[in-house]
């Protein structure tokens, strides 16, 4: 990605809207306005403006137009935006006519959120949040990627990377003046305090170990011998027809599967092939794969119901569905009794709501940063197991690059393509 001269993007959502917000970044960004014949801009101050065409000279729109000053701006850059009318073919005219502005094009995907990151305006730990953010579907991750963007891991790591110096400042120290009275030559206090960093950055890593989990979903699998009910339950829960309901045995003898939001969380519900003994072709290459789908499972819920028999089989929940013929103990469900259906999805919404947590309270949440602060703190690790000084110092060293991994001081182009390609443009 090439990050040089002056972009320009729609950086709201995508026409036809109220208003429509083209934003440029870039040293020509005061040209670009002054193409459009808007000129004398107040810093930070909204000015009502005819948007003229530096092409035909034509009207295009009347426009609020804002002029930011580098560098206190989002990307470190002279912003300026038009705040106009959200048409599609307003928007295409501006963003034509303003790329034939010498100096200016168009923005590629994540490029104004990168320029942020190289001018110092926002950690790179703070953009992969960002585009967490943006990535969001559900209520869980919303509040997850907020989290992270308000700089919950940033200060951690900001504290990591002070400690670190300060302990190899030390043992440079150390090295370098150990003839010197005012010098400690204890060891072992260094040792100490490299050992509690390694276990802070440790603990929480070991705290992110689910973190993918809130992304994938939870899975729920739904299992029980032929005509129990189960696509039907599926169909109730999902308030959809996904799955196809008869009253033949066997009818599902594949995996259905419907993902919905179940209080703020990712959760896929999979209707599988009734399980029984004696079964042949298609049917048993089903019930091989329910198998299968109860190994991978998050939560298998055993079907039961009045006319058929249980199947054998582990499972988290049991539900005695279709109490509607004779009733049920426990966990009882019937398709013509809508309450017992929102009983069990609020049972599930607890359930999951449980299991979620850890996930959704994980700081570490993407394999770069998993590597480089573990690698981090393996490092420190080290430091903190050396006997001799200098292998302290060198193991301390190392951790100082493995930091600069993880803030991107050094590495960055390696990440770049990554973690901005999968923002939109204009952002």
């Amino acid at each position: 990605m090439q990050v040089s001269g002056t972009i320009v993007a729609l950086s709201s959502g995508r026409p036809p809207s109220a208003i429509a917000i083209i934003r440029a970044s870039g040293p020509a960004s005061l040209s670009l306005a002054q193409a459009f014949g808007v000129t004398a801009l107040q810093p930070r101050r909204a000015s009502l403006r005819g948007l003229v065409s530096p092409v035909d000279g034509a009207l295009i729109d009347r426009a609020l137009c804002l002029y930011f000053p580098a560098p206190l701006t989002a990307t470190g850059e002279a912003v300026v935006e038009f705040h106009c009318h959200g048409g599609p073919a307003v928007v295409e005219r501006v963003l034509a006519d303003a790329v034939t502005v010498p100096g200016v094009r168009m923005a590629e995907p994540g490029e104004f959120t990168l320029r942020a990151v190289l001018n110092g305006r926002m950690g790179i730990s703070d953009a992969e949040a960002l585009a967490d953010v943006i990535e969001a579907r559900t209520e869980a991750e919303r509040r997850r990627a907020v989290r992270l963007a308000e700089g919950a891991l940033s200060r951690l790591v900001a504290g990591w990377r002070s400690e670190v110096i300060a302990l190899l400042a030390d043992a440079e120290a150390r090295l370098d003046f150990a003839d010197e009275g005012d010098v400690p030559d204890d060891l072992a206090d260094l040792a100490r305090r490299c050992a509690a960093l390694a276990d802070a950055v440790e603990q929480v890593l070991a705290g992110s170990v689910e973190a993918d989990k809130l992304t994938d979903g939870y899975h729920v699998v739904l299992v029980g011998p032929p005509n129990a009910g189960k696509s039907s339950l599926l169909n109730a829960l999902t308030a959809s027809e996904a799955a196809i309901v008869t009253p033949e045995a066997g009818t599902t003898r594949d995996v259905v599967s419907v993902t919905i939001d179940l209080g703020g969380y990712r959760v896929t519900l999979s209707d599988t092939a009734g399980l029984r003994d004696g079964a042949s072709g298609v049917e048993a290459i089903g019930i091989e794969r329910t198998r299968r789908w109860i190994e991978d499972a998050d939560l298998v819920i055993a079907v039961r119901s009045p006319d058929t028999e249980a199947a054998d089989v582990p499972a988290d929940l049991v539900i005695h569905h279709k109490a509607d013929i004779s009733g049920g103990e426990g966990l009882a469900t019937s398709v013509h009794d809508p309450a017992s259906i929102g009983r069990l999805r609020d049972r599930l919404a607890e359930i999951v709501a449980e299991a979620m947590r850890p996930s959704e309270a994980a700081l570490v949440t993407r394999a770069r940063q998993r590597s480089a602060l573990g690698a981090f703190a393996a490092r420190v690790r080290d430091a903190a197991d050396e006997g001799a000084l200098e292998l302290q110092a060198e193991a301390l060293r190392l951790a100082c690059h493995e930091m600069a991994r993880m803030t991107g001081e050094i590495g960055i182009e390696d990440v770049l393509d990554d973690v901005f390609g999968r923002f939109c443009i204009g952002k």
